[in-house]
């Protein structure tokens, strides 16, 4: 387990899933509507002075989704797309997740992320991802996607307080 900045990643050797864990200080409701309105997810997920910018944006149980992050000089730097399986205000996303840039496509995750009110009235994000493959998570791993993660959630933080 890797533990930065009040964000927990466990990722156990040689299985293909990780947990992503994070608490905020925001209300349920609130953390969920960041995480699944537009106009709140382009505030704050793109890491490192990034811009997010959606392609489309169908988010409710059986739509979908696809957008990028750009940097200062609008080249893109990554594409995800996916599915929403399950959509639950305020307390559940279920949806796959592909990074669009990989050579060969089919190496979608399988994501669910639970809102959980905590008695300080705060929220627990828990992030569960399956992915197709241990190669593939331990390259997700690899990648520099904690850092990434800690940023989008240290901005998050910034706009929900």
């Amino acid at each position: 387990m890797i533990t930065h900045n009040n964000t927990k990643v466990i990722a156990e050797p040689g299985k293909q899933e990780l947990f992503i864990i994070r608490e905020f200080k925001a209300p349920r409701e609130k953390v969920f509507k960041a995480f699944t309105d537009p106009e709140m997810l382009v505030k704050f997920y793109a890491p490192f002075g990034n811009t997010m910018h959606f392609n489309h944006h169908d988010y409710r149980t059986g739509g979908s989704y696809s957008w990028n992050n750009k940097n200062a000089d609008g080249q893109i730097l990554c594409t995800f797309a996916g599915t929403i399986h399950e959509l639950t205000a305020p307390e559940r996303v279920i949806q796959t997740s592909e990074f669009m840039e990989l050579p060969e496509r089919g190496h979608a995750v399988m994501e669910a992320m639970l809102f959980e009110e905590m008695e300080n009235g705060g929220t627990k994000l828990t992030i569960h991802d399956v992915c197709f493959s241990v190669a593939d998570r331990d390259a997700m791993i690899n990648s520099g996607m904690e850092k990434g993660l800690i940023d989008i959630f240290n901005q998050l933080d910034e706009l929900l307080n």
